[in-house]
C-alpha cells in the first residue's frame, strides 16, 4: 500500500481525532482562563474596616458611642458589621476566617448586625455599659463571606459614684422670707425615698461619711417636701424654707441612697431680723 493510499484510508479518522484534541484543548484553555480571570479580579478586591472615633472611658449606666467605616472595592452590599467588645484581650491579627464566635468578645453594638448596607459606608453604633472595668474591642464586618477586623483597642468603664451637690443657695436672708435652695443628686439611675437640705444653729464640721445619719448631726430643721417621698435620680431638686428666728444657720444637702448617707460640704446662712416700718403720723394725729 502506497503512502497516498495510507493517508486516504486514515484521513477521516485522523482528522476527527485532531478535532477532539483541539476541542479538549480549547475547553482546558477556557477553564484555565476563567480561573485566571477570577484570580486576577479576586486579587483586585480589597476591603478594610477602620475605627474613626471611640471613647477612652465611660461611666457605668451610660452609652458608649463608636464611629467606624467599611471601605473597599468593588462596592458591594454587606449584611453585618459591629463593634465587638469583651473583658479579655484578643491579641494578634485576626484572619479573614476568624468569626466573632471564635473570639473573646461577648458584647457588640446592635444596630447593624443584620441588614443590608451598601459599602463604602460610615457607621455609628451605641452600646450601654453597666459593668465597671476595662473592655477590649475591635470593629468587624462580614464581606463576601470573609471576616474583616480592625486593630484592637480598649476603654475603661468607671463606676459612677452617687453624689449630692448644692447648685444654688442663699448666703443671707430675712426672718419669714421664703428662701430657695437648689441641689442635684447624681449617679446610677435609681429611686430614693429621702433627700433634703438640713439646717441647724450649731455647726457639724468636717466630712460626713456614708454612715452619718441626720440624727447624728446638730442639724435640727430641714426642707420637708422631698424628705419622705419617692424620687427618681439623677434629678435636680428645688425646695423653699423660711426661718422664724434671726441668727447664723449651718446647712448641708443630703440624700439617702441604698441605705447610705451622702452629704455636701457645710455652708452658712445669715438670717436678719425683719425691718418694721414706722407708720407716718397724719396731720390729725399730730394735732391730737
Amino acid at each position: 500500500m502506497t503512502d497516498e493510499e495510507k493517508k486516504a484510508e486514515s484521513g477521516p479518522e485522523s482528522l476527527g481525532s485532531n478535532k477532539l484534541v483541539w476541542l479538549a484543548g480549547a475547553i482546558v484553555l477556557l477553564i484555565a482562563g476563567w480561573f485566571g480571570l477570577r484570580a486576577i479580579f479576586g486579587s483586585m478586591e480589597s476591603y478594610k474596616v477602620s475605627l474613626i472615633d471611640a471613647p477612652n472611658e465611660v461611666n457605668t449606666g451610660s452609652n458608649a458611642t463608636f464611629t467606624w467605616r467599611v471601605d473597599g472595592q468593588p462596592p458591594t452590599t454587606i449584611n453585618h458589621t459591629a463593634v465587638h467588645l469583651g473583658t479579655v484581650s484578643q491579641t494578634g491579627e485576626l484572619g479573614k476566617d476568624v468569626t466573632p464566635e471564635n473570639t473573646q468578645y461577648s458584647q457588640f453594638t446592635p444596630e447593624f448586625v443584620n441588614g443590608k448596607y451598601d459599602i463604602p459606608l460610615q457607621f455609628v453604633g451605641n452600646i450601654m455599659l453597666n459593668t465597671p472595668g476595662v473592655l477590649y474591642f475591635r470593629v468587624h464586618a462580614l464581606v463576601k463571606d470573609k471576616h474583616y477586623w480592625s486593630d484592637e483597642y480598649s476603654l475603661e468603664v468607671k463606676q459612677l459614684e452617687y453624689k449630692v451637690m448644692l447648685i444654688d443657695a442663699p448666703t443671707q436672708g430675712v426672718m419669714d422670707q421664703v428662701l430657695t435652695f437648689t441641689w442635684d443628686v447624681t449617679g446610677v439611675p435609681t429611686t430614693i425615698n429621702h433627700t433634703s437640705v438640713h439646717f441647724g444653729t450649731e455647726s457639724t464640721p468636717g466630712d460626713l461619711g456614708k454612715n452619718v445619719a441626720p440624727d447624728a448631726t446638730k442639724y435640727d430643721d430641714l426642707i420637708k417636701y422631698f424628705a419622705n417621698q419617692s424620687n427618681p435620680i439623677p434629678f435636680r431638686f428645688i425646695g423653699n424654707h423660711t426661718f422664724d428666728e434671726a441668727g447664723t444657720y449651718y446647712f448641708r444637702a443630703h440624700a439617702i441612697i441604698n441605705g447610705e448617707h451622702y452629704w455636701t460640704e457645710e455652708k452658712t446662712l445669715e438670717v436678719a431680723k425683719a425691718v418694721t416700718k414706722k407708720a407716718t403720723p397724719t396731720a390729725a394725729a399730730e394735732e391730737e
